[in-house]
């Protein structure tokens, strides 16, 4: 029996013969093939590409399709805006912050989207799909900010509950279930990313600030030389530091997703980390430097360049780490931290860049220090010690002297003839001219006075010569030591007894004592008034020689400030030492300066006015105005006050000072006056059988006398010099001013550069560079300061140096100790 063919119903109309694609009932919103083409071209539909920095993740490629427009796609070309105010013009630029994160959007009217949902639920949908492209943002936003999480998550499960409630055919159950399942879960997720990020970052600021104190704590205790309590407690810090790196290395992802999304709170990430990292590196710096310093007192044996080559060793391996400490601290946002702990990391961050510069110094100078310290063969001395209460150029009367011989480290033999310089007196076989103002002591040029010239290499290399031709015996170099460096010693040595007089010597009596000691009737009529000196000097080298651990750095911090202040100078024979020496800037050459650069030097020189410069009190008043043509007009006055009183012995004495102002090779000197000449009567005249030296010429080459006011000019060590006379009596004040043309015009092609400044300024057109160096006399106690006026129409445009400001149209330099060598930069534009 043969069966009857099967006839299939239409599904719209349920009648037979033929399907719901033929039926004459079909709704036309679903063509059964697209519409004829017509012949007529069709618009090209433009669209703009703009590049936000605040991108979304969707496209910003905007299509507006039309249902009717299915073969649009066919015909897109690509525009560029000429009119912002277009109503094509990319719509983030009218987005709002404050716009609800669902937002409506066009339906596609496409056969998918219909067929899966009837029309009423398509919206939904839409919003639904909307969600998913913002699902990922939502997830990481949620993690970083809590209470946006309970916000959000109630709006998704409003949409979720309303979604399934009304939109969802049954049938369809399982699409909908799956996305309601992920969107359930994902702000879960995100609250256990947040409860374990709160969890880790406060792991690691527990880790961290613990790891910093007993940072503190080690670096405190190693700065006074406690070393064992510097060890103890860097172990510690490293370990609180390893802790919390590896909190944030285990954490680190959810770290990057707090950074990436929420900005604020990222900085304070990114720089709380920095600062960890920094703190680390720190710790494993000391704890190299620590090791260094107990390896070197292992062996009581070992000889002092044994001992400096171990330190070095450790600290070259502490550098690196302390470099990269540095890079870590520059990468944290002041800003980001707590406010309670803003200030002192901005402190502890300078105090950092110090330490780190004065090792990296001392490391470099390691070499240097090895051959100085007689680790290359056998090495001498001299030891030249100055008394700053009677000033000299080089910082102070050579009262007193020692010859050191000293090989690998070890002093050999230490000689301090109780004397003083006096016992070369009938030794010298030279008879040279002084300077003619060293007439007023002597008509012949002696030790005591070699240190004529403000440069020291210069001045080393004369009291080198004067004592060659008295013992015949040549020498490697000169240490020029002031009176004060005994005071910082005895600061970190504690005082010191002299038994052969019952005499107990500390930092705050030293230096008046021993001066009165010396200068006593008693000790003058022994010959032999530098005789305390001798006697108190096999105390100091037993000090050298036994010295601890909890004093070697403070004793080096010590040494460095004399250094840099210049109250310790050093000149050596051998050419490597001594460049290493000038490059640290500790052998008291006169600086060199470019020919556009302004420089200031003020010499005194005490000649018969005993020890009364300990009474004295110095200001340097400098100004410097700019002219239309650039060109420079300088004024500086010099006030010196004596606050002695004339019954004081030694210190009440008249104050004979000849003064020496040092500027600019070629400047011209305009008006000078407050000069004060000792009487003439005074001055020796030299014997004939005396001759010219040779140096004095070669260096002080004589320019001009000034008729008005016998203002000596010269040219000396790449400057020129005006030299007169100043006598300040007790409890008086002097003034002496000096005005000059500089010898170049500032112009709009003046490079602002100097190789120690570390600072190269770019040309710019229409401005002025100024700068000026100012470079301090050693031992002299003096303050200084500044003002540089540009042309009324000009104004500051950037400064450099200590306690500088802007003016209206310069800068001044505010009064302040006069310490150590000085730059100040000033660039002015119209």
């Amino acid at each position: 029996m043969r069966k009857r063919p099967q006839v299939r119903a239409c599904s719209l109309c349920n009648q037979v013969g033929h399907n719901r694609s033929r039926c004459p009932s079909r709704p036309n919103e679903f063509p059964a093939s697209p519409p004829p083409r017509t012949a007529s071209p069709r618009p090209v539909m433009h669209f703009f590409v703009h590049h936000v920095n605040m991108a979304a993740p969707q496209s910003p490629h905007i299509l507006d399709l039309k249902k009717s427009r299915v073969d649009m796609l066919e015909k897109i070309g690509a525009a560029s805006p000429t009119d912002r105010s277009d109503s094509l013009y990319h719509f983030y630029h009218e987005k709002k912050s404050e716009q609800p994160i669902f937002q409506e959007i066009q339906p596609l009217a496409t056969p998918i989207v219909q067929k899966l949902f009837p029309k009423k639920s398509r919206q939904t949908f839409l919003t639904v799909k909307k969600i998913f492209q913002y699902f990922n943002d939502f997830t990481s936003a949620v993690a970083a900010i809590p209470t946006q999480i309970k916000n959000q998550v109630f709006r998704l499960n409003s949409s979720i509950l309303n979604f399934v409630a009304h939109c969802i055919p049954w049938k369809k159950l399982a699409f909908g279930l799956s996305a309601l399942i992920i969107i359930l879960i994902a702000p879960l997720q995100a609250e256990t990313y947040y409860q374990n990020t709160k969890l880790a970052v406060g792991d690691i600021s527990a880790n961290s600030t613990a790891g910093f104190m007993a940072l503190q704590d080690s670096t405190t205790a190693l700065m006074h030389g406690d070393i064992a309590s510097a060890d103890r407690t860097i172990g510690d810090a490293v370990d609180r530091f390893q802790n919390a790196i590896t909190t944030m290395q285990n954490q680190s992802k959810i770290l990057q997703t707090l950074a990436a999304v929420v900005p604020v709170l990222g900085d304070a990430v990114k720089s709380r980390q920095q600062l960890l990292l920094a703190g680390q590196e720190i710790a494993l710096g000391n704890a190299y430097l620590i090791h260094g310093v107990n390896e070197s007192q292992r062996s009581v044996s070992s000889t002092l360049t044994e001992r400096l080559t171990t330190i070095s060793t450790y600290l070259k391996s502490a550098l690196p780490n302390y470099e990269q400490a540095l890079l870590n601290l520059n990468r944290v946002k002041t800003e980001a931290l707590p406010l309670a702990y803003q200030q002192p990391f901005v402190e502890f961050k300078n105090l950092f860049t110090t330490l780190s510069r004065d090792f990296k110094n001392l490391s470099g100078l390691s070499d240097a220090l090895l051959e100085i310290f007689g680790g290359q063969g056998f090495r001498r001395y001299l030891l030249v010690f100055q008394n700053p209460a009677e000033l000299r150029p080089t910082g102070g009367f050579i009262g007193s002297f020692a010859v050191l011989d000293i090989r690998d480290g070890q002093i050999a033999n230490l000689e301090i003839p109780p004397g003083g310089p006096y016992d070369l007196q009938g030794q010298l076989s030279e008879n040279v001219e002084p300077p003619t103002p060293l007439l007023l002591l002597r008509p012949r040029w002696e030790f005591q006075d070699a240190n004529w010239f403000p440069d020291f290499p210069k001045s080393a290399e004369k009291i080198m010569r004067f004592y060659r031709k008295s013992r015949s015996v040549t020498i490697d170099g000169v240490i020029a030591i002031n009176g004060s460096v005994l005071e910082k010693l005895l600061t970190v040595i504690g005082p010191i007894y002299d038994a052969k007089r019952g005499l107990t010597l500390t930092s705050d009596n030293a230096l008046a004592t021993i001066q009165q000691i010396v200068e006593s009737t008693e000790q003058r009529n022994t010959q032999k008034p530098k005789q305390i000196i001798a006697d108190l000097a096999p105390q100091l080298l037993d000090y050298f020689k036994n010295i601890q651990p909890a004093n070697l750095l403070a004793l080096l911090s010590n040494l460095e400030t004399a250094l840099t202040q210049k109250e310790i100078q050093a000149y050596f024979v051998n050419p490597t030492a001594e460049e290493q020496i000038k490059t640290f800037g500790w052998s008291g050459n006169i600086l060199p300066t470019n020919s556009n650069q302004d420089y200031l030097m003020v010499v005194n020189t005490n000649i018969q006015g005993q020890k009364s410069d300990a009474r004295i009190k110095q200001n340097i008043s400098h100004q410097a105005v700019v002219d239309a043509d650039g060109t420079v007009m300088d004024t500086v006055i010099i006030t010196r006050t004596h606050t002695g009183n004339a019954s004081e012995s030694m210190y009440g004495a008249h104050n004979v000072n000849y003064i020496r102002l040092y500027v600019p090779q070629g400047s011209e000197l305009l008006e000078a006056s407050g000069f004060t000449w000792p009487d003439e009567s005074k001055f020796k005249t030299p014997l004939p059988s005396i001759k010219k030296d040779s140096d004095l010429a070669s260096s002080e080459i004589e320019i001009n006398i000034d008729k008005q006011t016998g203002t000596r000019i010269t040219n000396e060590f790449g400057k020129t010099a005006f030299g007169n006379w100043i006598i300040t009596e007790p409890g008086q004040t002097t003034q002496v001013q000096f005005v000059y043309r500089l010898p170049f015009k500032l112009t709009s092609q003046t490079n602002l550069s100097k190789n120690w400044t570390n600072f190269i300024l770019a040309n710019y057109q229409k401005t002025l560079g100024y700068q000026l160096v100012a470079q301090r006399q050693s031992g002299c106690d003096s303050t200084i300061e500044s003002q540089i006026i540009f042309p009324d129409n000009f104004v500051p445009d950037w400064y450099a140096g200590a306690d500088i400001k802007p003016a209206v149209n310069g800068a001044f330099i505010e009064n302040q100790p006069f310490e150590q060598d000085q730059i100040w930069s000033v660039l002015a534009k119209n």
